[in-house]
């Protein structure tokens, strides 16, 4: 049986299919690519049976469709289904590299004053109202959960952080929280990183990934993209590149604070990879 995502691809013209290995979404990535070589359609496919896989790729649809309808340059949805057990969501390909890329030393930092540029221009969207709440107190419910249930526990020890359990470090999170509130909410990408934006001949930078989008502070997504710029996985950045990225972006209004609530938060939704059900 031909999966419906292929018969897309075939529509747009792709020839084959490559996979996608960047990313730590644990889903099937798989980018089609037509005869002259140019991508046309990105799908991502995830077994039925990983729960919070499923639940990821749903966010991610809705909020695509969502984003488009503000004008934020993501990519269109061509559909989604369910084939052979396989939710799949398939994507237009968005034009350009990721940012994550090995750029020549004399473009990155190009390159990081385009990120900044994508942040400010995000984070400028205009917006009445929105389903999808990401601010500080809502997230925190989820990290409440998380913790009770030993999601972080275990991502830390897989990790190899070496720190007080996740309920001791969720009392300091929640006491920072508490002195800091919500702040100002703005559209948030949710996963501001590296390869998570792409870059194009003119400059232009596309968003992709973008399932925890949503209504948040600024500084999360600022938090995201100067740990991704100073992080052993990208290391023709680093510490320079974080400091241009913010001085790129504005540092009126950005707290320190904020940025350091903003780290903390994130490494409670580190990945876990869920086991898979007997018999595979």
């Amino acid at each position: 049986m031909t999966d419906a995502w292929e018969v897309i691809g075939q529509a747009l013209g792709a020839v084959r299919q490559e996979s996608i290995s960047l990313g730590l979404s644990g889903a099937r990535v798989l980018r089609m690519v037509d005869a002259q070589g140019v991508p046309v359609a990105v799908v991502k496919a995830v077994d039925h049976r990983m729960s919070h896989l499923v639940s990821d790729l749903e966010a991610e649809t809705a909020r695509l469709t969502w984003l488009r309808r503000l004008g934020v340059p993501v990519p269109e949805v061509l559909g989604s289904g369910v084939d052979e057990g396989e939710p799949w969501l398939a994507m237009r390909a968005l034009p350009g590299c990721p940012a994550s890329d090995e750029w020549p030393a004399g473009e990155r930092d190009r390159v990081v004053d385009l990120l900044a540029h994508a942040a400010r221009e995000l984070h400028a969207t205009s917006w009445e109202d929105t389903p999808f709440d990401r601010s500080l107190s809502s997230v925190l419910v989820e990290v409440r959960e998380r913790v009770a249930s030993g999601l972080v526990d275990r991502s830390w020890a897989i990790a190899g952080k070496e720190v007080p359990p996740a309920a001791v470090v969720l009392e300091e999170l929640e006491s920072l929280a508490g002195e800091l509130g919500d702040g100002a909410l703005v559209i948030s990408h949710g996963d501001f990183c590296l390869p998570n934006v792409l870059i194009d001949e003119t400059g232009t930078a596309g968003l992709v990934d973008v399932g925890r989008a949503g209504l948040a502070d600024p500084h999360s997504d600022l938090a995201d993209m100067t740990r991704s710029l100073r992080s052993h996985m990208n290391p023709q950045f680093g510490e320079a590149s974080a400091r241009r990225f913010l001085d790129a972006y504005g540092r009126d209004g950005i707290d320190p604070e904020r940025l350091r609530l903003h780290d903390l938060l994130e490494s409670f939704f580190w990945p876990v990879p869920e086991a898979r059900p007997p018999g595979d």
